[in-house]
């Protein structure tokens, strides 16, 4: 495996980098996440001219054609800039129907989403979404196909998706089911988000008509790759808490020098770049061997549980380094804070991705 990105891939990285930083400063990101935490006109912006959800896909599903990299590099720069637009809830809507749909569901669902008409979310976000004994919706037979009762919660972007992926209960199994938001029997209720950039809602399901995905066998590889796409993400946070740090450091000034010449803020700017360098070469390993399952099976946990703590660590410490500032609302840093908590805590903790993949290995 040649174990770097291509000058392509760099170009992108480039371009988007560029394009979020014109359309997607912090002080929109902050309006936006005031009035919801949804950026409509810059949704359809990254949807239209980037293709954004699109990347992964192969041509005759209305893709780009790229692969998970690509994908990743994406959610490795809205990460970066905290941009609020539903990218992570459609893509993981789309991976559900391109791996557990049939050919006529994907030739009649994927469009809309891939061309961002319509959101996607996947509504179980727990540990063990995969578990029946867990699970929070039921699926029952009826004459005319099936319905579901129970709720979700706390579903990111559920306040403003379209299709909503609900991996229900079916007796010893779990079943991916596709639900329209606007179905009758869907009640949405927006729920408070430590996370302002992210909404999150309660979804709640009465007798409410679905229809199955049948590939029940890739679930845990749909999972897998949302456990990878989230790390680039956190990574691309981490990268952001650090250059901010690094910047204050050089700027702010005590005792007639720099507060980047104490040994304790080099400490602690150097910790942080040694995680975020470890990680960075963990999610590049796991985008570029996505395509192995067995292999994608190892190190999504292993990636998840890495990013997540890396986040954590670089958005605590840059708090520190930013001492009192920090702690204020006029301040972006408690908003890369904010995201790291809770894109920890998504699809389970560093612990039980450590667990996962201590299972997965026969450890």
């Amino acid at each position: 495996m040649d174990f770097r990105y291509s000058t392509e891939q760099v170009d992108f990285r480039a371009a988007l980098r560029g394009f979020l930083t014109e359309t997607a400063p912090m002080a929109r990101v902050r309006e936006v996440a005031i009035a919801g935490g949804h950026d409509h006109r810059l949704w359809r912006r990254l949807c239209g001219e980037l293709e954004l959800p699109a990347l992964h896909l192969p041509p005759e599903h209305g893709g780009v054609g790229g692969t998970l990299v690509e994908a990743a590099i994406a959610f490795e720069e809205l990460g970066r800039a905290l941009t609020p637009v539903p990218l992570a809830g459609s893509v993981f809507a789309i991976e559900s129907v391109l791996r557990m749909g049939n050919a006529e569901q994907r030739q009649r669902l994927l469009p809309g989403l891939v061309s961002g008409e319509r959101i996607g979310t996947f509504t179980a976000v727990g540990p063990d979404a995969a578990d029946p004994t867990t699970a929070t919706v039921r699926a029952d037979r009826t004459g005319h196909g099936s319905v579901l009762h129970g709720e979700c919660a706390p579903v990111i972007y559920g306040t403003v998706a379209d299709v909503l992926v609900v991996p229900a209960e079916t007796g010893d199994a779990v079943t991916p089911y596709v639900v329209a938001a606007d179905a009758p029997g869907v009640t949405v209720e927006p729920l408070p988000s430590f996370d302002t950039t992210r909404p999150v809602a309660r979804l709640t399901f009465t007798n409410t008509p679905a229809e199955a995905l049948t590939g029940t066998q890739e679930l845990d590889r749909v999972l897998d790759t949302a456990r990878v796409l989230l790390a680039a993400e956190m990574l691309g946070g981490a990268e952001a808490c650090l250059e901010t740090s690094v910047e204050y450091a050089g700027s702010r000034r005590q005792f007639d020098r720099s507060i980047g010449s104490f040994q304790a803020v080099k400490h602690a700017c150097a910790e942080m770049m040694i995680e975020i360098d470890a990680t960075r070469v963990a999610v590049m390993f796991a985008a570029m061997s996505a395509t192995d399952p067995n292999q994608l099976a190892i190190t999504a946990p292993l990636v998840k549980a890495q990013a997540a703590d890396t986040f954590a660590l670089c958005a605590g410490s840059a708090i520190q380094v930013h001492g009192g500032i920090a702690f204020t609302w006029e301040h972006d840093i408690h908003l890369y804070y904010r995201r790291a908590k809770t894109t920890e805590a998504l699809f389970g903790s560093s612990t039980h991705h450590r667990a996962l993949l201590a299972d997965r290995a026969g450890l």
